[in-house]
Parts: C-alpha cells; sequence; structure tokens
C-alpha cells in the first residue's frame, strides 16, 4: 500500500469508529501506533507539530535533522509559546507524505520518529505519549483556463 492508501484506510476505520493499529518492526522491537487522520476536530492547531518527510513545519521551517529539539520544545512548552502546546497531554505530531510514498519510506519514517522521541521521553521524564495523525498532500488538480475572449464575445 502507498500512503495514500494507508491513510484512507484508517480514515475509513475512523468514521467507521474501528481503530487501526500500523505495526512495524525496529531491530528486534515490534511496535504498534494507533493513528487517525484529519478532519474530526480532536486537535487544536497549535498542538499539531507537522513533519514532512525532510523537514518540520513550524515556525519558519525546520530540517529534519532538528527533530529531537523541536520534539522536546513541542512536548514541554506548557502554554509558554503560543505556537505551540498548553500541554503534553494535548500535543500530537502530524506526518504528511506524498501519496506515492510507500509503506517500506513510512517505516522507515515512524522508526526515525519513535526513536527520537523515546529519547525525548527519556529525558524529560514525563509520562508524554506520542500521537500520530496521518495526512498526505491534497493534490488537487488545477482549474480550468478562462474562456478566451475574442472582440469582447466569449468563445469557448
Amino acid at each position: 500500500m502507498n500512503f495514500k492508501e494507508i491513510t484512507n484506510w484508517i480514515g475509513k476505520n475512523q468514521d467507521n469508529e474501528i481503530t487501526s493499529i500500523i505495526e512495524f518492526k525496529d531491530d528486534q522491537i515490534v511496535k504498534k501506533i494507533i493513528p487517525f487522520v484529519r478532519g474530526n476536530g480532536l486537535f487544536k492547531e497549535r498542538n499539531i507539530l507537522r513533519l514532512k518527510s525532510d523537514s518540520i513545519l513550524i515556525d519558519d521551517g525546520y530540517p529534519i535533522s532538528e527533530l529531537k529539539r523541536i520534539l522536546k520544545r513541542h512536548y514541554s512548552n506548557n502554554g509558554k509559546d503560543f505556537r505551540y502546546p498548553d500541554s503534553s497531554e494535548r500535543a500530537g505530531v502530524e506526518i504528511t507524505l506524498d501519496t506515492n510514498q510507500t509503506a517500506n519510506e513510512l517505516k522507515h519514517f515512524l522508526i526515525n520518529l519513535t526513536r527520537t522521541f523515546d529519547e525525548v521521553k527519556n529525558e524529560e521524564k514525563n509520562t508524554i505519549q506520542l500521537k500520530f495523525i496521518f495526512d498526505y498532500y491534497r493534490q488537487i488538480p488545477l482549474p480550468p483556463p478562462p474562456p478566451k475572449i475574442i472582440d469582447s464575445k466569449t468563445v469557448e
């Protein structure tokens, strides 16, 4: 399955009140996550940290190599900065990938994210929880061009 198919599957399950569980292997550890999709109003904008495969979409943007520092700030904000969550309990991470990204590419992204989150969690010595939201780039077709106008008459 590609990322769009995975996200649509999660959305369909979510609409039918079915819990979607994604399981992947990180070396010898089997990890299970319960992702959500956008559109249900569960999260306020400030509570969501948006991640793409190569960047972090907050402030003026950061490379994905800054993930640990930004995750730490995201989960330890506690209302200090209005652009970040007012509580670690409300914090979530949105993963936005291109529709044709494969499940294997998603797996590698999730491994990096969960490992980095575990490092932050250990440093924070807090019971923070990683909440996942999946979304893909909405590839909306361009609108048709306007009709040509010749001598004040519309030509179709």
